[in-house]
């Protein structure tokens, strides 16, 4: 007989899927904002060819703003997800050799943790 894990397996899978569905959902945020204002400045420019350069720098700076706001956004909550990721992983490190130290030690250990922790978390 298998033995399988605890807690649901289906967790990992939604929340891998809810993360490529937010990705897929701003870039498609971005590429609509960024044809819409291409739609707008080719409607202004074969309407009036004396401004065409203003409007066209200023879609183009419009565009721009959108992708590296949206960019910026996602390597920031990427990052900010890989740091939780791994201080999560440090975290089981230390429950795992938590578990292997003696008894007799036990107290002494709980106390200079407590007191690294205290000090990472102040500076």
């Amino acid at each position: 007989m298998n033995a399988q894990p605890d807690g649901p397996p289906a967790a990992g899978k939604d929340k891998l899927l809810s993360d490529r569905l937010k990705t897929i959902g701003g870039l498609t945020a971005v590429v609509i904002g960024v044809i819409v204002v291409g739609i707008i400045a080719i409607v202004a420019i074969t309407k009036n060819t004396d401004i065409a350069a203003t409007i066209a720098s200023s879609a183009g700076g419009v565009i721009a703003t959108i992708v590296g706001a949206y960019f910026g956004v996602k390597i920031g909550s990427d990052q900010t997800k890989a740091a939780n990721d791994n201080q999560k992983a440090e975290a089981a490190k230390a429950q795992v050799y938590a578990l292997h130290l003696p008894p007799q030690d036990a107290e002494l250990v709980l106390r200079q943790a407590s007191a690294a922790a205290a000090q990472t978390v102040t500076k």
